[in-house]
């Protein structure tokens, strides 16, 4: 699947880039919150909110429609900050996600915020250990994300960007004990990073 993921974006990226089209650069940190899982939840963990950190790239052009590719990496994702609760030792999400982006015209915002919207599809990666291993989950899942923000720069080359973002897993999967029914995994990411166009 994973190789699938990295061959459809590079087709996306090589059908959409023209003489006009720039790539951004985005390294992001942000929250990670309202998780929701069948997975091992450690009082409501998940529903928490958890720092996390990752990075965009994407390739715009002049007009409407783009391509990104999405990395975000939540270590903790599973534990709660009541230590006298905790159970799980040890655990992470990770996102891959390639994307279609919306966004308006460069000419329009060539000074000012440039909005858009994107969404797409990918890789959701959960990890979970407990306490003298009651139980551990390590699974690969195939997911989709729905997100929007904006993007401004205060130089030719540097700016800023802001994103928030929605990821759950395309369908429920039987994937072990840890779950209760089949495995499910959503929550939503609020990240802004620092843009270098290229």
């Amino acid at each position: 699947m994973l190789r699938a993921l990295i061959f459809c974006c590079i087709a996306l990226m090589i059908g959409a880039r023209s003489a006009s089209a720039e790539w951004h650069i985005s390294p992001l940190v942000g929250l990670t919150l309202r998780g929701n899982t069948s997975i091992a939840d450690s009082e409501n963990a998940t529903h928490n909110a958890h720092k996390n950190i990752g990075a965009a790239v994407a390739l715009l052009g002049k007009g409407l429609v783009g391509v990104e590719g999405i990395f975000v990496f939540t270590p903790g994702f599973f534990q709660s900050s009541d230590v006298t609760v905790q159970t799980v030792t040890g655990s992470h999400t990770l996102t891959l996600m390639g994307n279609i982006v919306l966004t308006t015209p460069r000419r329009w915002t060539e000074y000012g915020l440039r909005p858009f919207v994107s969404g797409g599809f990918g890789l959701l990666r959960a990890s979970v250990e407990t306490e003298r291993d009651v139980f551990t989950f390590r699974g690969n899942l195939a997911g989709f994300n729905l997100g929007a923000g904006a993007v401004g720069f205060f130089t030719p080359r540097t700016g800023v960007r802001f994103d928030l973002r929605y990821y759950s897993t395309l369908n429920r999967s039987d994937q072990g004990a840890v779950s209760i029914g089949p495995v499910h995994l959503s929550y939503m990411t609020l990240s802004a990073g620092v843009v270098f166009r290229r």
